[in-house]
């Protein structure tokens, strides 16, 4: 159900549309303004950018204290027809206030809108970290981190979340500070800075890397980190995991194996792989197809590790040849893809390219 305020004011002799906040499918909220038609039409159909959509339709956090509304929020603008929708990067919070201002002819349109407080709730948890093995690199790339429910976001989230050597001690200062969350919200990605894992640049020069070879690690989350109505974690999750040898070459298809299905079976097609790959690029970067390269439509399952990758066709196997197609963005955890590795010497020798694609026939 589809909950909103509104309210109508008049511009220039004319009624004007509402403001309204509504509630999207995802349960987080996004403010609706509908255009006049003379100036929805001068907007591009479809996605904004934040500069043009801020020009027109802002929103910012009124703070109880001051009552002076904050700094514009980031966040995704997009136009359907008359309608500008403007979705907040991070869901609103709960308890907080709100002011929608829409710019029409010279004059401003507000809204006020308060979010409901928080209803308690049981506190929220971690459902799994990418990647799943205890072995990686030291020169591992990135985690992935999903949650059970949307989490409270901010730049201090890269001082809950922390990388712990064998000592108890705290890394400083290894991640990107770059918040990067997937579009429900609930899976965090966040990346060792790759100036401390690149050779020659001069952040590793002045702090070395972030991880060692043969030595063990923990990434912990601390118990402090918050949902979206404030429950905490509670307690601290930890990964624990052993560094091996920095892993500086490309993704080398030689060393997988392809095993065939039988044909006129719905069996799966089973990718063996030499070692962990990033399991969101197994997700989107392999793709199945016939002779003539349509795609053939299943289900992707990825093994212990990430070190193997299954397709169940939706259709049984015909007597006839396929394709497993491979994206050159496929990465491993150290983010080396099948065309270079993540960190290479320009001056070193060209490899040659290698066949992006594995022809194969049912049994």
């Amino acid at each position: 159900m589809i909950t909103f305020l509104c309210f109508t004011l008049t511009l220039c002799g004319q009624p004007a549309e509402p403001l309204r906040f509504q509630e999207t499918p995802q349960k987080t909220r996004q403010v609706i303004a509908k255009l006049p038609a003379a100036q929805a039409a001068k907007l591009p159909a479809g996605r904004l950018t934040q500069e043009v959509g801020e020009t027109i339709l802002g929103l910012a956090l009124v703070p109880d204290d001051t009552k002076k509304p904050g700094p514009a929020i980031l966040g995704k603008y997009e136009r359907n027809g008359n309608d500008l929708a403007f979705t907040p990067r991070f869901p609103l919070e709960a308890g907080q206030s709100y002011r929608a201002t829409l710019k029409l002819d010279g004059r401003e349109v507000t809204l006020d809108y308060r979010m409901p407080k928080a209803v308690a709730k049981s506190p929220p948890g971690v459902v799994k970290i990418y990647p799943t093995a205890d072995v990686l690199p030291a020169n591992h790339l990135k985690f992935y981190i999903y949650f059970d429910r949307p989490m409270r976001g901010g730049e201090d989230i890269f001082n809950k979340i922390v990388l712990v050597d064998d000592k108890g001690k705290e890394i400083s200062d290894p991640w990107l500070i770059d918040e990067i969350w997937d579009e429900e919200n609930n899976c965090l990605i966040i990346y060792i800075h790759p100036g401390r894992i690149k050779w020659g640049v001069e952040l590793r020069e002045l702090l070395g890397p972030v991880l060692f070879e043969k030595r063990n690690y923990s990434l912990v989350i601390r118990g402090e980190l918050t949902d979206l109505d404030g429950n905490k974690i509670g307690k601290d999750v930890v990964k624990k995991f052993r560094t091996t040898p920095e892993d500086r070459v490309r993704i080398d298809f030689s060393q997988w194996k392809l095993t065939a299905p039988n044909v006129e079976s719905r069996e799966a097609l089973v990718l063996t792989l030499s070692k962990s790959i990033d399991h969101r690029s197994l997700q989107r970067f392999l793709t199945v197809t016939d002779d003539k390269k349509r795609p053939i439509e299943g289900k992707v399952s990825i093994g212990k590790e990430e070190k193997a990758w299954q397709f169940t066709p939706m259709q049984p196997w015909q007597a006839r040849g396929y394709r497993l197609e491979i994206d050159g963005q496929l990465e491993d955890v150290a983010g080396n893809t099948p065309v270079r590795a993540f960190d290479f010497d320009l001056k070193a020798p060209k490899l040659a390219p290698q066949n992006l694609r594995f022809e194969f026939q049912p049994r």
